[in-house]
């Protein structure tokens, strides 16, 4: 067998646009097997700087892999970051400046590259204007580690942590794992971490545990389930009101399941490495309330949205009608960091509407609510998220309304018709939400269990794993739905 040793080489080391370096590819879990093994080398011959320095440069080449030659544009704009950082704790005179400076150099980049088009479609709709709007690529991850630079320089300017090595500074910002589609990592919790990586043996297996856990969530459930969502909100009108409805439900799952699982593989790829991003999702659709769901749901972005746009705003200390606009502002900030459309102002909007409302009824609500009170508020919380949700997936505004429109003329009928048509489809969204509804002591009893099992089980858990994945995966690779931001 002759091996095309050009094709070889592009394959592993070359930039492709239309195979970027994902987590659920046989390429990436190549590098995985690659990085781990040489940065546990360095470790155990106690080069733990050698360790930090391999684990970087990996991240810059897996950034790379992802985006092509706007590595450069990253790379620039952290070397510029850092400066003024540096700028803002030197020269105290000027620290003002250097601060607002760290904050507006990447909000700049991420201005346009993801709202560009947005302004410009908006200008020429409202003003009749004839503006050309241009293709502009949206480099995968900019929201997130734009994210990162600018909460380090508010931590920094705050005094919560100090300005550490630039080497440091880049790994905690473009750490591999967490680089293109978090979670969000504060410096204060990640940094402290590179003096001294937790690499125990639990540890090391609990995070393999999530790394399996996430793929089958990815690739079993979300991929899947992907197919049939695909199919109606690209026609929601050629569907039936059930239809469109199994399609609301379906896409609930698809989307906690695909970010969940990325952010499980992130996680327990970090762990495998010693370190701790934190959690991201608490079983979010178990939530009584809208506020109880922000606490569960994208935990890190939900949380550097209090921290780093709700409190400055003020809080809830300018009264109580600045609270709700605070909370508006804030959602807002939030739908429009998912996209740049005005379907995600409106997802954003009525979220913070919600929070607004809810905190008005109820206040804070510390006080144990009774049963039937919980079931009630969890069934509005749930189908809120649910229909708002279509809001994030349609492709547009009117597609949105239509497949609303279209669930409010149900017909029972097609029940057990698309039952016959689609039994695995309703099969996986069945046990998918029972799963999601497992509590969370059972599932740490069973990372923990498989962390301190034998190798031989481990081993044969990630054969079955593998088989499982082999089985269910489509014939392309569906990028994460988060990469989009």
């Amino acid at each position: 067998m002759n091996l095309d040793w050009q094709v070889i080489f592009s394959k592993l080391f070359l930039y492709d646009p239309a195979e970027p370096l994902l987590f659920p590819t046989v390429t990436f879990w190549g590098w995985a097997i690659v990085v781990l093994g040489i940065y546990g080398l360095f470790v155990q011959m106690r080069q733990l700087k050698a360790a930090l320095l391999w684990l970087l440069l990996f991240s810059f080449f897996f950034y790379y892999k992802s985006v092509g030659s706007f590595v450069g544009l990253f790379l620039l704009t952290l070397v510029v970051e850092y400066a003024l950082v540096r700028w803002m704790t030197t020269y105290p005179k000027t620290s003002r400046l250097a601060f607002v400076l760290s904050l507006l150099v990447p909000l700049i980049f991420l201005g346009y590259f993801k709202y560009t088009a947005f302004f410009l479609e908006n200008i020429n709709f409202i003003f009749g204007a004839n503006l050309s709007i241009p293709a502009i690529f949206l480099p995968a991850g900019i929201s997130f580690y734009t994210f990162h630079m600018i909460s380090y320089a508010v931590d920094v300017r705050n005094g919560k942590i100090p300005v550490g090595s630039f080497a440091d500074y880049a790994l905690y910002v473009c750490y591999f794992p967490h680089m293109v589609a978090g979670p969000i990592v504060r410096a204060g919790h990640f940094l402290p971490q590179l003096q001294a990586p937790r690499l125990e043996a639990d540890y090391i297996g609990s995070g393999f545990w999530l790394i399996l856990q996430g793929l089958v969530k990815k690739v079993v459930f979300a991929d899947y389930i992907a197919q049939y969502n695909d199919l109606v909100f690209a026609n929601p009108s050629g569907y039936s009101g059930f239809e469109n409805l199994m399609a609301i439900y379906g896409y609930g799952l698809q989307i906690f399941f695909d970010f969940s699982g990325y952010s499980d593989v992130a996680i327990g790829l970090a762990r495998m490495m010693g370190f701790d991003l934190g959690i991201n999702f608490n079983k979010p659709y178990l939530s009584t309330s809208i506020t109880d769901f922000w606490r569960r749901w994208h935990i890190s972005l939900s949380s550097w949205l209090r921290d780093y746009v709700y409190i400055p705003l003020g809080g809830n200390r300018k009264g109580t009608f600045r609270t709700y606009v605070n909370l508006l502002l804030t959602m807002l900030i939030g739908g429009l960091w998912h996209g740049a459309s005005w379907r995600f102002v409106v997802w954003g909007g009525v979220h913070g509407l919600a929070l607004a409302v809810h905190r008005a009824l109820f206040g804070k609500e510390t006080a144990t609510r009774p049963w039937w009170r919980q079931l009630i508020g969890w069934g509005i919380t749930f189908h809120l998220v649910l229909v708002l949700w279509v809001f994030f997936r349609a492709p547009d505004y009117p597609t949105a309304i239509a497949v609303l429109q279209q669930t409010l003329r149900i017909d029972w009928a097609y029940i057990g018709p698309f039952w016959q048509a689609r039994p695995l489809f309703v099969v996986l969204l069945i046990i998918g939400y029972l799963l999601h509804a497992v509590p969370m002591r059972w599932v740490s009893w069973i990372e923990t269990t498989f962390a301190r099992s034998p190798w031989l089980v481990k081993a044969a858990t990630f054969i079955a794993v593998v088989q499982l994945l082999l089985e269910m995966r489509q014939s392309y690779v569906q990028p994460f739905i988060y990469f989009q931001f």
